[in-house]
């Protein structure tokens, strides 16, 4: 299931280009019974939590090494979510695991930047936003609860700080209040790596959901567990429900579920948010799922029986239906960069300009290991991308599938004309020498990549070489990253893109 994201873009340009088959439609409209499929958001989206606001639904989630950062997601029914804004506009450092929350009609997150823990606000969950505040904590994934007018950050290890009352510095430094639930000992998982605290205030009592195992790793690794207390410090009792939420076999679709948080609709039905690699798509990073749950008598949550992550589950919004796939194509007519971009390590507006039909990037860097790319992340199996790019002297610049900067594949054009990366890092023979403006396609079919490139007025060309990619995931590289489609300009002047052009298929050039 690839969930579609509508990006408003030049009908008159690519219609023709996302045409798409019957079969295809048909294949991608699995929402249309009243049911959804997860994942609700295809491609790496970690780390994401909703939450309500009325009738509507805000969730940001990890922007690690990209910037902007910490995208605004909206959605009216949990399921089909648009990008409205960022609330970082700069770059400052890999962020992990935010935590959007609301406080007597105030906005804030509380994030991870370079290892240590900062904090945005703003009135209304759209921004503007303001400039981060560092906390001075040195940890990871914060949770933010209040309980009786005192304000408290949960955070990895199981421990706990208290914020003034303004929610904008720590009053009391980091404690341990809560302790790891004892995995079992056949658990075949990373670590015990007890992370991710979700906080929840419902019915007389706080509900900590917390991730164990290991967000990497074995497929069987992470897990969600839940416990609860009169008081947002504890003591905890642990759920008898544990772990409420775990992957059972490596022959599952979804490995490694893990990070929850509860979420409710306004007509009363709850339901968790966690991320999962899909069984043979590491490389499409962790993908946000939904889950159902339901409350018992005695006051606990669980998923109900029967169940799975990847079962047709009925929609939370009656009358709402499941949209069909991502769509990152832009054909640069506005004079702001789409939100579906992200820059690797940089956000510099002096370096590009869009608008009018183009994207102007100037060279930065000696090569593809030194040059901030400019990335979307997608999801699905199967995809084609597809670019026009116009190099000045001295430039390199291409069509990339990028992991990081070590490790990515793709087409490029420089000064010695047209040539293929692989994944190794190894460039073969030139083609097309002075070659200066170019077509140039990237066709994945389930992990395995051809390159196409077409020169101004003449036919579409394949190149000899093709690549695999499924090694390029988190548990080969590192960095919970995701392959993503990027664009790049080193040397020397700059690049010209246009009609940046994605399909949900596999789309050969005749």
């Amino acid at each position: 299931m690839i969930t579609r994201r509508r990006f408003v873009l030049n009908a008159s340009v690519f219609s023709a280009a996302l045409a798409i088959s019957a079969k295809t439609r048909m294949a991608l409209a699995q929402g249309a019974s009243g049911t959804y499929r997860n994942p609700i958001m295809g491609g790496d989206h970690p780390d994401g939590s909703p939450i309500r606001v009325g009738d509507d639904f805000y969730l940001t989630h990890s922007s690690f090494d990209y910037a902007p950062g910490l995208l605004i997601w909206h959605s009216r029914d949990l399921i089909n979510w648009r990008p409205v804004a960022a609330a970082l506009h700069g770059y400052y450092g890999t962020v992990w695991a935010p935590y959007l929350c609301e406080y007597q009609g105030h906005f804030y997150i509380y994030f991870p930047a370079a290892g240590k823990i900062n904090v945005v606000h703003a009135d209304h969950p759209t921004g503007p936003w303001s400039e981060p505040i560092d906390l001075g904590i040195h940890a990871i994934d914060p949770a933010h609860i209040a309980e009786n007018g005192r304000r408290f950050l949960h955070l990895v290890g199981g421990k706990m700080a208290e914020l003034t009352a303004d929610g904008l510095a720590v009053k009391t430094p980091p404690r341990v209040v809560f302790e790891a639930w004892p995995v079992p000992a056949a658990t075949r998982m990373e670590c015990t790596c007890l992370e991710g605290p979700k906080v929840l205030e419902h019915n007389g009592y706080f509900y900590m959901n917390v991730a164990e195992g290991g967000t990497g790793g074995p497929a069987t690794s992470h897990s969600v567990v839940s416990a609860r207390s009169r008081h947002a410090d504890g003591p905890w009792e642990l759920s008898p429900y544990n772990p409420v939420v775990h992957t059972a076999s490596r022959d599952d679709r979804w490995l490694s579920l893990g990070h929850g948080r509860l979420v409710d609709t306004p007509d009363g039905k709850w339901y968790m948010t966690v991320h999962a690699y899909e069984n043979g798509y590491r490389p499409l990073g962790r993908q946000l799922l939904l889950l159902p749950v339901e409350w018992t008598a005695d006051g606990w949550f669980r998923m109900p029986q029967g169940v799975t992550a990847d079962s047709a589950i009925p929609m939370p919004v009656v009358g709402a239906s499941q949209q069909s796939f991502d769509d990152p194509s832009d054909d640069f007519s506005k004079p702001e960069l789409g939100l579906q971009w992200g820059f690797w390590h940089e956000y510099d507006t002096a370096r590009f300009t869009t608008g009018k039909g183009s994207l102007t990037l100037a060279a930065r860097g000696k090569s593809l290991a030194d040059s901030p790319a400019l990335t979307t992340a997608v999801g699905g199996h199967s995809y084609t991308v597809e670019v026009d790019v116009d190099v000045e002297p001295g430039c390199e610049s291409g069509l990339m599938l990028y992991y990081n900067p070590q490790h990515a594949t793709g087409i490029r054009v420089d000064p010695e004309g047209i040539s293929v990366r692989l994944p190794n890092n190894s460039v073969h023979e030139h083609q097309e020498k002075g070659a200066t403006r170019a077509t140039l396609r990237i066709v994945n079919d389930r992990q395995e990549v051809d390159f196409y490139f077409r020169l101004p007025g003449k036919s579409w060309q394949r190149t000899q070489e093709s690549a695999e990619i499924s090694g390029m995931d988190h548990n080969v590289l590192g960095g919970f990253l995701d392959i993503r489609p990027a664009l790049y300009a080193c040397g020397a002047g700059k690049a010209t893109f246009r009609n940046f052009r994605y399909w949900p298929e596999v789309n050969v050039p005749v």
